[in-house]
């Protein structure tokens, strides 16, 4: 008995062995879908004692010696990182990802390409995640909470004619040629006629993130993205999946959404589909509404096939995309419709020690468009012209980029050539037809760019550079043939002042071409008739940004500052107004003045709550007007003095996600004189996400809670938004 006591008390004062454990569990976003290809590291005291990563279903398991109390640490791209206590000998874990929103950096489109070393720049990043639980069904309408994004003449995708869904930010003029580029998974969404931005073109279940870099990126993209660069990036087929929405609305909206992507030893693929149809609802305001005011409807097909072949350091990838629709502008007789395809390809390979990759693209489109005349007290309606704009666009570029440990070298070049005519047949009063009158042109650009990049004890340096050379050819014989050669220099220095704590500075020059639709085609809202212009010049941009980015475990805010002055911008000028018809004209004035501060945060409040508000104030005007002298000191149509969001989201993994936000906008005007004003106005929207078994969620959506009329146009008739619109879907992701 003694020496067993003896034995149980030696025994007792001993340190206990380690024990092998394992620590297995999940990783979902705020949605409840899994996250594959996250980082999992287990920490003891802040060291990292294992490591691993999450599996194409989202699980990870990791075994070891573990004694102690540790901390689970999880981090992915686009997600804010997570850090997880646990105690010896607790259950399978489920960890849940929060959007992290606030970037310095982003992978793809502030370099054009993935690189070990991204270029400084302010960046809004939306995932999959928090598309999947955003009260909003259009992706321009999620992406309204960004600061200083606008479309022009407020008018959601879901209702407006596309020759006027252009995007503006920075308080630069919003028209139907977009100053901001906006790509889709490289390839640009603009039209190659017209410039105007077709959201629908990539199905929202195959969309993994969307990047929003603002401020000019001219020295890497060109003259289409002097206001900043919108990517919507789609899922790759790097494993095999499959994501599907099911969703119907009020009024009479109904839409179906696909993506599924196989993986199979080298070969990879995926397919993407999206199918809306709607009644649509009165776009013109209660009071005013005549006769000939009916629903402004919109249906629309698209969807593409992707086929991809990786060999040793070498990847080759194929796409084929098409795109249907076919609208209703709120009378019975203006309609639109337009068929697009599509062919590109791809080749990425290492040579020199760097990646290079080949991009080729083909598209063809056929727009149609008419347009009418609507009696003074809109008991009428009548024809008053019709458009056929068949247009052929083509371009090829290469890009190699190297990254040494603190170096990113990129250079690269492109060349680009569209095609369009007009072919027009008008109406006189008594309906007698006139025609065709054809018009149009091509219009072919070559460049060559380069961009280094150093990086040296928290200072980060960048210097990019590029050469345009572009020609446009005019149809008509009366209009002239214009050659232009222009240079984009961006310097900018970001300085990680301290851990939590990174300063930015940047100037840039830029340049942006007029359109063939600007040069070329006359259109038509309403009784606002807007003339073509074949002697415009190019625009040039000349912009200076700071900003200070302050994050933390649980909080990250932003704040930028911006001057701008755009030189010969090309803007819509007032050529005659009655009570029956207003007549402008696409010109040249002197110079637009644009301030801005924008201001971002986004807080952790709680484990599962997401706070995230953002707010842009802008002064933009015209200055030095010796062209058009009545324009000096007015403000810039389409741009509000300030843009304000709020949105709060709470996620359970189990339960499932609760969303709201509130956002608005001041007073803009419609017009560049000044005369024609759009009253300020708030918005609430509001959606609930439940899981219902494994990778299936319901779901239900209110936009515009509170029905708020929203002013979108006044043409002069005032133009209105969608009123309230309820919103009940399924949604399938496996794995």
């Amino acid at each position: 008995m003694l020496a067993a006591a003896l034995v149980w008390v030696c025994l007792a004062g001993m340190p206990a062995l380690p024990q092998s454990l394992l620590i297995a569990g999940v990783v979902v976003d705020s949605s409840g879908s899994v996250v594959p290809g996250v980082a999992i590291q287990i920490e003891i005291d802040g060291v990292v004692v294992a490591s691993s990563e999450t599996s194409s279903h989202g699980s990870f398991a990791i075994s070891g010696p573990f004694h102690v109390a540790v901390t689970i640490v999880a981090a992915a791209p686009g997600f804010a990182t997570s850090r997880t206590p646990l105690e010896i000998g607790s259950d399978h874990l489920r960890i849940v990802l929060d959007p992290a929103r606030l970037h310095e950096t982003v992978a793809v489109t502030a370099s054009r390409g993935a690189v070990e070393l991204n270029t400084p720049t302010s960046a809004t990043v939306i995932g999959a995640s928090e598309l999947a639980t955003a009260p909003a069904g259009a992706i321009d309408d999620v992406l309204r909470g960004t600061p200083g994004f606008g479309l022009t003449r407020r008018t959601s995708s879901r209702a407006a004619n596309p020759a006027t869904q252009g995007v503006t930010m920075r308080g630069l003029p919003g028209n139907a040629g977009s100053r901001t580029l906006v790509l889709g998974d490289g390839l640009p969404l603009n039209d190659a006629f017209g410039g105007w931005v077709y959201w629908n073109r990539i199905p929202e279940a195959a969309i993994e993130r969307i990047e929003v870099v603002r401020g000019a990126a001219g020295d890497l993209y060109g003259g289409d993205a002097v206001s900043g660069v919108i990517q919507v990036l789609a899922f790759t087929p790097s494993r095999s999946q499959l994501r599907t929405t099911f969703d119907g609305a009020s009024p009479r909206t109904s839409r179906a959404s696909m993506f599924g992507a196989r993986k199979q030893g080298p070969w990879g693929g995926a397919v993407a589909g999206e199918w809306v149809d709607t009644a649509g609802v009165p776009i013109v305001a209660a009071a005013e509404r005549g006769a000939v005011d009916v629903n402004a409807t919109s249906d629309y097909r698209t969807g593409y096939a992707t086929g991809e072949y990786e060999g040793a350091g070498w990847r080759a990838r194929a796409r084929f995309a098409a795109y249907q629709e076919h609208r209703g502008h709120g009378t019975p007789l203006v309609v639109n419709r337009t068929d697009w395809k599509q062919y590109s390809g791809e080749l990425t390979a290492g040579v020199g020690r760097g990646t290079l990759v080949l991009q080729t693209a083909y598209s063809r489109q056929d727009y149609y468009n008419n347009f009418s005349s609507v009696a003074a007290n809109r008991g009428t309606e009548r024809v008053t012209s019709e458009q056929w704009v068949p247009s052929q666009s083509r371009s090829v570029s290469a890009q190699w980029r190297r990254a040494w440990p603190s170096t990113m070298v990129v250079v690269g070049g492109d060349v680009a050539n569209a095609t369009g005519d007009v072919r027009e047949i008008r109406f006189a009063v008594n309906g007698t037809a006139s025609g065709p009158f054809v018009a149009g042109g091509s219009e072919g650009a070559a460049s060559a760019y380069a961009r280094v990049v150093y990086a040296a004890r928290g200072i980060t340096y960048t210097a990019g550079a590029r050469t345009d050379f572009w020609r446009s050819t005019p149809r008509e014989t009366s209009a002239p043939e214009k050659r232009v050669a222009f240079f984009s220099p961006k310097l900018s220095v970001s300085w990680q002042a301290r851990p939590a704590l990174a300063l930015r500075a940047a100037i840039t020059r830029a340049y942006r071409t007029p359109t063939l639709d600007e040069l070329h085609r006359s259109s038509q809202v309403g009784n606002t008739i807007t003339q073509n212009n074949p002697l415009l010049d190019p625009e040039a941009l000349t912009s200076l940004e700071a900003a200070a980015l302050l994050s933390g475990s649980r909080a990250a805010a932003r704040v930028t500052g911006y001057w701008s002055s755009l030189t010969d911008a090309i803007t819509n000028i007032t050529v005659s107004s009655t009570s029956s018809a207003i007549v402008r004209q696409k010109q040249n004035s002197d110079t637009v003045r644009a301030t801005g501060l924008e201001v971002e945060g986004d807080f952790r409040l709680v484990s599962g709550l997401v706070v995230n508000a953002s707010m842009a104030v802008t002064s933009s005007r015209y200055r030095h007007e010796i062209k058009l002298p009545a324009l000096e000191g007015r403000r810039v149509p389409q741009i509000p003095r300030y843009q304000v969001a709020v949105g709060a989201s709470y996620a359970d993994a189990r339960l499932g996600t609760v969303t709201a936000q509130v956002r608005g906008a001041g007073a803009q005007y419609e017009d560049d004189l000044n005369t024609l004003v759009l009253a300020p106005f708030r918005v609430v929207d509001v959606s609930a996400t439940r899981p219902l078994g494994r990778g299936v969620h319901a779901y239900v959506a209110v936009e515009n809670l509170l029905n708020a009329e929203i002013q979108t146009g006044r043409t002069p008739v005032t133009k209105i938004g969608w009123p309230r619109m309820a919103r009940v879907g399924v949604r399938v992701v496996l794995p």
